[in-house]
């Protein structure tokens, strides 16, 4: 082996070797970064369990006291954090849950003030009284219940528990969202809420039929099109510890149509039985103030019916262009596999101009309007010979003065000058090739 091949291989290993070092020292960075971010979050107070300290075996009063104010202090800490409620709590409704923390007072003969928190094991712990399971009650039932219990202990006293402080859990948020994992919620939190966080359903989520897991194996059903549409709360339930919200994807077998020309609405959407064409436009927010409903096409296959044409309906076209009309045709059923062609809310100016592209359609501009946004030069471009190319009805019309419709085609050709110095640019050229090719001999005298 020769002395430079030698050095090659030695060049190229010690360039292997020092990528290796410097991603083994990336890495590095990245792990103490990330350990050093997460140690600066801001943590959520742990309220201590005071279960874990009738375990302790030597255990002082002093020592008891202690912890008990440490205790009282975390909670204080987790009430200082301000929650947005939507209204007052429903005691009938809210579900008691570990980590709630109540407020238990006493007025009488004895006068005591403290705060309360629901262990762990889902036990609140009342002085004098003794324990008690509250999980998974309602919050009327606790109050009543600890109330009657310590009667017994504080006689000639008057007692009350509020809920002073809302738990924290983990609900998981899965299937057809943009960010599936789990989310930390509150018991006043409600599914659409936690799928925002997720970073709201995919292109392919079905948002009809959104389940709520609950731990027992219930299942509750969210309709997210109604409540986005209509702020329909009823159905839009609140959230507990350990409900898993499922985002079903659409089912791609049945009852699917096609949404084409506007690019924003432009995709397959699943459909429901006897849906008709405006309650599904409506639906997917496709309906605006300035659509031409005379302009939108349903292109259906004949499978269904035993043959393979298609038929394509038109809706009938309506007075003013902000207003929809109310004939019959607007709310025939849909069916698998139609096609709605919805008009393009854009308008292509090509040929010579400065800026060609698509622009926003405008109601009631013409083709040297859109030439003159796309920065026509009427010197180099000829404006009269202007051609506006119409999509929906396959036509084309010369002219500045052509009303242009959404979709349409603006060109603008070059003007007789601009061609003719174009020819002339290049005849030079021609001329030297000729002349080569006469000089080679491969054209005769």
């Amino acid at each position: 082996m020769e002395t430079h091949d030698i050095m090659k291989i030695r060049i190229i290993y010690l360039v292997i070797f020092q990528s290796l070092l410097l991603f083994n020292l990336s890495e590095a960075q990245i792990a103490e970064e990330s350990e050093r971010t997460s140690g600066e979050r801001t943590a959520i107070p742990k309220v201590m369990d005071l279960s874990e300290i009738f375990q302790l075996e030597e255990m002082t009063r002093e020592d008891f006291e202690v912890l008990k104010r440490e205790r009282e202090q975390n909670i204080r800490e987790r009430l200082s954090q301000m929650e947005a409620l939507e209204q007052a709590i429903d005691p009938t409704q809210y579900i008691v849950g570990p980590d709630d923390i109540f407020s238990f007072n006493v007025w009488g003969a004895m006068e005591i003030q403290t705060l309360l928190a629901v262990t762990p094991e889902g036990k609140l712990l009342i002085p004098s009284a003794g324990e008690m399971d509250v999980s998974g009650k309602p919050l009327t039932e606790v109050q009543k219940s600890v109330i009657e219990k310590a009667a017994g202990f504080y006689e000639h006293s008057n007692i009350t528990l509020n809920l002073e402080g809302l738990r924290f859990f983990r609900v998981h948020v899965v299937g057809e969202v943009k960010f599936p994992g789990t989310y930390i919620a509150q018991a006043v939190d409600r599914i659409s809420e936690l799928i925002v966080e997720a970073g709201g359903v995919t292109e392919r989520g079905w948002k009809r039929e959104i389940q709520l897991r609950h731990p027992d194996g219930a299942v509750d059903y969210f309709d997210l099109t109604s409540f986005e549409q209509e702020g329909n709360l009823e159905k839009d339930l609140y959230v507990n510890g350990g409900d898993v919200i499922y985002v079903p994807p659409i089912e791609i077998q049945t009852n699917l149509v096609q949404v084409e020309g506007d690019l924003e609405h432009a995709g397959i959407y699943q459909i429901f039985e006897d849906e008709n064409l405006i309650d599904f436009l409506n639906r997917i927010r496709a309906l605006k103030r300035s659509t031409d409903l005379s302009k939108i096409v349903v292109i259906r296959s004949g499978e269904n019916d035993g043959t393979n044409s298609e038929s394509k309906h038109l809706l009938s076209p309506f007075s003013s262009p902000f207003t929809i009309s109310d004939s019959i045709d607007h709310f025939f059923p849909l069916r698998h596999g139609d096609r709605i062609v919805l008009p393009s809310m854009v308008v292509y100016v090509k040929g010579t101009v400065q800026s060609p592209g698509a622009y926003p359609y405008i109601l009631n501009l013409t083709a040297k309007d859109y030439a003159g946004m796309a920065g026509g030069d009427y010197r180099s471009g000829s404006i009269k010979d202007v051609r506006v190319f119409h999509t929906q009805t396959g036509k084309t019309e010369k002219g500045p003065d052509v009303l242009v419709e959404p979709g349409d085609v603006v060109h603008l050709n070059p003007s007789w000058n601009v061609r003719l110095g174009n020819y002339i640019q290049i005849l030079p050229a021609i001329t030297s090739l000729i002349l080569a090719a006469k000089a080679a001999g491969f054209l005769g005298d």
